[in-house]
């Protein structure tokens, strides 16, 4: 099977950006002269608009002095939620039950593939890099990229009502559509910004982040100068090829993860979660002509390997994101687990030897990981386990014994369940977060796909 894309038409997406959220973000600098520290408290507002009640009257509530704000924000969230031609709502309601079936093994793969798969990619580690929020609290960052997911593909998280998309992801998935752009503008006139204003509070983090990306000696984890974006070679910053690769991220890479650990899913599930992340896709700017591509299973593999290969390489920052990411992860579990059985079971281990199966070698290779003999060894038991845990869900009269393991392990290390949803936990680095919260019915097996 061929990609339809060439590599001129994926260098175009590269310098492609996201016009209608770009719009908001310049009224913005705009209004307030490239203020970067008005810019960065409105969008602070802006973010915790609330999720439930009509959004234009939020708009009005947040901005009422500031009508060309106004103007672009009732355009941006009128625009961006109309349904596509080629949405599905039967296909997107589907997907939603693929993901609620297997919540707990996506999660996993989301953790040890998914974002991995990020962070080989170039020049957009240079944006993460950029903004270092991985890097500096990575637990926090995991779990609200944990709750975005459950929060679209959960149950009434994305549903076509009218000629509109609705439910509780929409808005989860357009703040971010606006951070992408503010974190675009950023990138794109930090020289001009840094010069702008003097050296930032602590508290004023993207401010932080612009004055030290410029600095000859930088405080960043690493103490390593961010490689500069070269908007001739690199496109713009988080441009449309990059969207679509992070994109397939969450729908391509998770049906593979689930394929590796051995749960079978039919075709017609298949295509109905990549519809449903294509409809995620169209939320976050994604431009439809890959979204109308992303149709199968085999297709869509096609077009992600391509799009990977050309994107795959190795970075500094790339390299410290995963560290992080796996530091999250093994300061978790050996907190949670007593030291002498944490030793025994190698929970230190687990998600660096999990990750190495659900990615490829070439990706492994250019996060700069490696397995010793004594890896290989314990990643063999590990897999086994996993293996096991995928075989169980396969069928009803055993999947209740893998739901049991996986929901223990879930209440255990991020107070997942619903009964827990006002508990602060306390990072050892710096301030506190909210557990992810998963609604119980999600605990369930339900087989939602399958009625």
């Amino acid at each position: 099977m061929t990609s339809p894309f060439t590599d001129a038409m994926l260098n175009n997406f590269r310098h492609q950006g996201d016009p209608l959220a770009d719009e908001v973000i310049d009224a913005f600098a705009t209004q307030f002269d490239s203020s970067i520290q008005l810019l960065v408290d409105k969008l602070i507002n802006m973010i915790r608009m609330p999720v439930k009640g009509e959004i234009l009257e939020s708009i009005k509530e947040y901005f009422p002095e500031d009508e060309e704000i106004g103007n672009t924000l009732e355009k941006y969230f009128t625009q961006a939620i109309v349904v596509p031609a080629w949405a599905d709502a039967e296909k997107l309601s589907r997907g939603a039950h693929v993901f609620q079936d297997h919540i707990f093994s996506s999660i996993m793969i989301l953790g040890c593939a998914s974002l991995p798969t990020t962070y080989v990619c170039q020049p957009d580690t240079k944006v993460l890099g950029f903004t270092r929020r991985l890097i500096d609290d990575a637990p926090k960052r995991l779990v609200e990229t944990a709750q975005m997911v459950t929060d679209v593909m959960g149950e009434k998280g994305l549903f076509v009502q009218g000629t509109k998309l609705a439910g509780k992801g929409v808005q989860s998935v357009l703040k971010i559509r606006l951070i992408h752009a503010a974190v675009r503008h950023l990138m794109l006139h930090k020289e001009k910004l840094a010069s702008e204003h003097n050296q930032p509070e602590s508290n004023n983090y993207l401010l932080a982040y612009v004055y030290d990306s410029i600095q000859e000696q930088c405080d960043w984890a690493g103490h390593i100068k961010p490689n500069s974006w070269n908007i001739k070679t690199d496109g713009v910053p988080i441009n449309n090829e990059a969207l679509a690769i992070i994109l397939l991220t969450f729908s391509y890479t998770i049906l593979r993860g689930l394929k590796k650990i051995g749960v079978k899913l039919t075709n017609q599930n298949q295509e109905a979660y990549i519809h449903s992340w294509n409809v995620v896709g169209y939320l976050l700017g994604v431009d439809e002509k890959f979204l109308t591509e992303f149709t199968h299973y085999e297709k869509t593999e096609e077009i992600y390997n391509q799009v990977l290969n050309r994107r795959r390489g190795n970075s500094n920052d790339g390299e410290l994101l995963q560290q992080a990411l796996l530091g999250a992860f093994s300061e978790t579990a050996s907190r949670t687990i007593p030291f002498p059985l944490a030793q025994l079971l190698h929970v230190r281990r687990v998600a660096r030897l999990i990750t190495s199966k659900l990615i490829s070698k070439e990706s492994y290779v250019a996060l700069n990981l490696k397995l010793n003999f004594y890896d290989h060894v314990v990643r063999f038991f590990v897999w086994i386990g996993v293996r096991l845990f995928g075989w169980l869900v396969n069928y009803r009269f055993l999947r209740i014994f893998s739901n049991i393991v996986f929901s223990r392990i879930a209440k255990t290390l991020w107070d997942w369940r619903k009964d827990y949803p006002d508990k602060n936990l306390k990072h050892r680095k710096k301030g506190h977060y909210q557990p992810l919260i998963i609604p119980y019915t999600l605990t369930k097996t339900s087989y939602l796909s399958d009625k």
